[in-house]
């Protein structure tokens, strides 16, 4: 029923209406629209208990605007609606209208709630008796416009990282974004395992060797025994891997990260023969200033004045899925480094030529003819360059490293395993008999060591090649899950 002509001041917004949309009444275009073609439609309204008095369900902008407008009067439309009902009738009211995270969340949890009895159809608007056991999320997408996995999203980010609500409804970040950090935290915190796994934590059999302890020493390993080492030593305040105070990786100053790992790469260079490569993948961190802390070089610069290092290549290496960024201050990061390193002029190193992507060849580069040489990369007509993405090679542009598939071999979470592509690519550089220049007899005298292993992905790869292989790590339930693993490979 119209009602004609009713004065403003009779007029209230409903209580549940500001509860749900406070900070989402955005005004200034509707305003302007109503000052030049007048209000379109009237307020939907309810009485309030008091004569002549209404309380607004749907119109809440459209009543701001008239009172900005110094309106006296507005016709409006009177339904009847059962006091139960009166959030239903709100959302769906407002189904349309752009909203903030926020809002959306307080949306989700009041039909939450009206949906939990049965009830029958109303003034043709759904109510509960549509609902049909497990099909309740998808009637409130239906209801607040958004799909159904927005709304899980929405309440993942609340539970686990709620400030980045406040980022979502700034533009900031979006919704997608902002459930990848939070599925990380989570993946994170669950690799923060107490120490419950049962097994060896140190072995020295056949060729694999794996120590729990820190790789600051490394006197198992005779000196000048390793060929080849490929790390990634923990980055500077990226991940928390215990609960440990001042754990490394997350000293109180940079200074002492760096410190931390020279030491390690001080007894690398004790272990590492004369013609051995080391590859060392660095990731960089920014200051509470907003500054890039320009890490990797620092530590490569540390390294060779404590040794006599030599810096063959800095390797740029691009990541297919890096993390959100939210900051508009800069651009995203999306590579990281690594350094290819030796302790002479004369090293071990497959010089493959790999085909210009301009050939005509639809068969992926890595799938090609080989010519007995390497498993990973072609021969081909160019060198292989230090930038790697998927201009150069299609296993070369690596994705962040997926826990899930940890979790599924090992029933462990690491919370930064190293990638695997990328780590596959610097051993087929290193790896004998893939090329003319670099052959070895007897596969197994072919020493790989990794001084960070975590899982031993690097370490696995060379194992199933035939090397021998090395690794330290100071989290027993990694190395335990390694060693049962090595144990396995053996007996195949």
């Amino acid at each position: 029923m119209i009602i004609r002509n009713v004065t403003l001041s009779n007029l209230s917004s409903h209580p549940l209406n500001d509860e749900i949309y406070m900070g989402n009444m955005d005004i200034d275009d509707l305003m302007e629209n109503i000052k030049q073609i007048g209000l379109l439609e009237p307020l939907v309204v309810i009485k309030s208990g008091k004569p002549k008095s209404y309380l607004i369900l749907s119109g809440h902008r459209r009543f701001l605007c008239l009172q900005k407008l110094n309106y006296e009067k507005t016709d409006v439309k009177l339904i009847e609606v059962e006091e139960e009902d009166i959030p239903l009738f709100i959302i769906s009211y407002n189904s349309t209208r752009l909203k903030k995270a926020t809002t959306l969340l307080r949306e989700i949890d009041i039909l939450e709630k009206y949906y939990y009895t049965s009830k029958e159809n109303k003034n043709d608007v759904v109510t509960n008796a549509e609902l049909i056991k497990g099909d309740k999320r998808k009637v409130i997408s239906k209801r607040i416009g958004i799909a159904e996995g927005q709304i899980s999203k929405l309440k993942t980010i609340r539970s686990i990282r709620p400030e980045l609500l406040e980022k979502i409804d700034l533009d900031e970040i979006s919704i997608s974004q902002a459930h990848i950090l939070c599925k990380r935290e989570t993946q994170e915190d669950q690799s923060i395992t107490p120490n419950f796994i049962r097994g060896k934590k140190n072995t020295s059999k056949g060729r694999f060797n794996i120590f729990c302890k820190s790789s600051v020493d490394m006197s198992e390993i005779p000196s000048e025994q390793i060929n080849a080492i490929i790390c990634s030593p923990v980055f500077y305040r990226h991940r928390i891997y215990s609960k440990k105070s001042n754990e490394h990786g997350n000293e109180k100053n940079v200074e002492d990260y760096i410190s931390n790992v020279c030491d390690v790469m001080d007894e690398c260079f004790r272990v590492l023969s004369k013609s051995g490569v080391m590859f060392v993948h660095l990731g960089n961190t920014y200051d509470k200033n907003g500054s890039l802390m320009n890490i990797p070089h620092k530590i490569v610069i540390e390294m060779m004045k404590r040794k006599p290092f030599l810096l063959i290549n800095e390797i740029c290496v691009r990541k297919v899925n890096p993390i959100p960024n939210s900051v508009k201050t800069r651009l995203s990061t999306s590579h990281e480094v690594v350094f290819f390193i030796t302790k002479s002029r004369k090293y071990n190193f497959n010089h493959f030529r790999i085909k210009s992507k301009t050939e005509n060849n639809s068969t992926p580069y890595h799938r090609g003819n080989q010519s007995g040489y390497s498993p990973y990369l072609s021969d081909g007509k160019k060198n292989l360059q230090d930038y790697w993405d998927s201009e150069m090679l299609d296993i070369i542009s690596t994705p962040v490293a997926n826990q899930i598939k940890s979790k599924k071999q090992f029933n462990i979470l690491h919370p930064c395993p190293f990638p695997e592509d990328l780590r596959r690519s610097l051993l087929a550089l290193v790896t004998p008999n893939l090329t003319p220049t670099n052959r070895i007899k007897n596969m197994s005298d072919f020493h790989l060591l990794d001084c960070y292993s975590g899982l031993s992905g690097v370490l696995f790869d060379g194992y199933t090649l035939g090397m021998s292989v090395w690794g330290y790590d100071t989290n027993s339930n990694y190395t335990k899950v390694v060693i049962k693993e090595f144990e396995r490979l053996s007996k195949v």
